[in-house]
């Protein structure tokens, strides 16, 4: 089990580092560069080391160093101009990384449409796309690049400074692990805060685009106070998350700092005690001495960045799934769908999910021509996936759905959906006129065929009372509708459709009992000439079905008459 788990926490890093191979010419100039302006370092030490000789040792005039400093205002400049390009060049490789892996995850939800991902929501996949990308780039413009430096840099100073003084070469050799075993040691614990942050992050995101399409309804209920309250708890819990990865971070910047000014120190420990013995020249210890900081420099950097690291895989781990996550297969035959009433027959249909609940196992079920049938069962027993199915959204792994005959998979698509209206739970309306909403699906609607279907749905009660009639504005999502009134028009946009089959996921949902009364005698209008599924919990929505299918776990238990029903299973809440 051990050995499975760190083979899966390892998957989102291979992902990651087969990304940096499509830009490894950039990565490569910069660790090139960045090795140029090491090699710089070594030149400025030594012309430091020997105008300090001059002065110091050989008592010789200023005019004396003058060309070794500006040897070493050159090398200077000349370095801050390698070190800028090296990380133009990381951020380059950065960007271009990111900008595919956008575009990719971009196109992949797109073509994933209408169907969206299965099992994610609209919040996470938004915070994968922006924050989560974004958190590639340190990764790719610092860790890596320092990586390689981290293993080059220290082997060049070690180069020079053990043939001008052995003892202090050796004091930087065996002090040198402690760095990273330090670093490794602090950054487990602080890898675990991170990857707890992100899904922190991503829960947050998701939450608050909920609050925020549920902002009317919060009003209208009196909670939106109670959620502020929420989302203020919520905040300070992640910023406190956000305070103990910054806390282990800062011990890890101390534990660096002071490993490498430790070994520092005890370089000019050495050279001191060797100048006193007359054993050293005053221009190799001083250039050693000089070399010791840089030679920790990037083994600290490597190890700050360690939480580059850490941030990159913690977002890799978010985007990874969703770039390698199964699209679903969608039927793709030429036949024209039925121009008649469709009877749809369940073959032994079975398919799995990518998440635990919500897959289908054995379905035999037959959906009548005109009619209404129910979906009753537990969340995450199947319903919304056996619909998904019918609509066309995903094919099922075994098995065949029968429609008048014909199997599904051999039907166009868009002829087959041509025939299909789908209302949601939430049914989608965009900002315009209550008309613009209606005829999104049917351009060509008369006036005569809109009011007949607001008739069918009961919603000429409250559309005839309106300022402008139907058309009044709505806001974004409906706002300025009752969640019963929005139903209503869902219903009326179906009717107008005047679609064959009906798929209704809980039209009925937070509905009181008067609203509840009047889109359910709308659906009773609309199972008499139409093949509808009807998913819901609600007791009095289910009473108007004529028959129902009681589903648990992925699998059929059996259909029932209303009668039947009501007589031997006890209604679910």
């Amino acid at each position: 089990m051990t050995s499975t788990k760190r083979h899966d926490r390892s998957q989102p890093e291979a992902w990651l580092l087969g990304e940096a191979r499509e830009v490894r010419r950039e990565l490569l100039a910069t660790v090139g560069w960045a090795g140029a302006a090491g090699l710089l370092i070594v030149l400025q030490a030594r012309l430091l080391a020997v105008a300090c000789q001059r002065i110091v040792i050989e008592r010789s005039g200023i005019s004396s160093i003058v060309h070794l400093a500006a040897g070493v205002a050159t090398v200077a400049l000349v370095r801050g101009g390698l070190v800028l390009l090296s990380e133009r060049r990381a951020v380059a490789a950065a960007a271009v990384i990111k900008q595919r892996v956008r575009s990719v995850l971009y196109r992949r939800l797109l073509s994933s449409r209408p169907a969206g991902l299965a099992g994610e929501e609209t919040g996470a996949l938004v915070e994968a796309v922006t924050a989560g990308i974004e958190g590639l780039e340190p990764y790719v413009s610092r860790y890596l690049p320092h990586l390689a430096l981290a293993a080059l840099l220290p082997l060049l100073a070690l180069a020079f400074a053990i043939p001008a003084e052995w003892h202090s070469g050796l004091v930087l050799l065996f002090s040198a692990p402690f760095i990273p075993l330090f670093m490794i040691l602090i950054g487990r614990g602080s890898e675990k805060l991170n990857q707890r942050q992100w899904q922190r992050l991503s829960r947050m995101a998701g939450h608050l685009l909920d609050l925020v399409q549920g902002l009317p309804d919060l009003k209208i209920c009196g909670a939106a106070k109670r959620e502020a309250e929420v989302v203020a708890h919520i905040s300070d819990q992640y910023r406190q998350g956000t305070m103990a990865v910054l806390r282990v971070a800062f011990l890890s910047a101390f534990a660096l700092e002071f490993f490498a000014t430790v070994g520092t120190a005890v370089v000019a420990v050495v050279i001191g005690f060797r100048l006193l013995n007359a054993s050293l020249t005053l221009v190799d210890g001083l250039f050693v001495l000089l070399l010791a900081p840089e030679f920790y420099l990037p083994l600290r950097t490597l190890g700050l960045s360690y939480h580059s690291r850490m941030q990159g895989v913690a977002a890799a781990e978010r985007i990874a799934p969703l770039m390698h996550a199964p699209e679903d297969a969608v039927p793709s035959g030429n036949l024209p769908a039925p121009v008649t009433v469709p009877l749809i027959v369940f073959e032994n249909v079975s398919l799995r999910c990518t998440t635990e609940r919500g897959g289908l196992s054995g379905i035999n079920l037959e959906l009548p021509a005109t009619g209404m049938t129910a979906l009753v069962g537990e969340s995450g027993s199947g319903k919304t996936t056996l619909a998904r199915l019918i609509a066309g959204l995903t094919r099922p792994e075994s098995g065949r759905i029968m429609v008048n005959g014909i199997d599904l998979q051999q039907l166009d698509p868009e002829s087959w959906r041509a025939g299909l209206s789908w209302v949601s739970q939430r049914p989608f309306f965009f900002k315009g006129t209550i008309r613009e909403n209606l005829v999104l699906g049917c351009p060509d609607a008369s006036e005569e065929d809109i009011l007949t279907a607001l008739d069918a749905a009961a919603a000429t009660t409250f559309t005839s009372q309106l300022p402008a009639g139907i058309d009044t504005e709505l806001g974004d999502r409906g706002a300025g509708l009752s969640g019963g009134e929005l139903r209503r028009l869902a219903l009326a946009r179906a009717f107008l459709r005047n679609a064959l089959l009906i798929v209704l996921d809980e039209p009925t949902a937070g509905l009181d009992r008067e609203n509840e009364r009047l889109v359910g005698e709308a659906l009773e209008r609309m199972a008499r000439d139409r093949t509808v599924l009807l998913i819901s919990h609600r007791e009095e929505t289910i009473r108007r079905a004529g028959r129902i299918a009681l589903m648990t776990a992925g699998r059929l238990e059996r259909v029932v008459t209303a009668d039947e029903y009501w007589a031997d299973v006890r209604v679910m809440p």
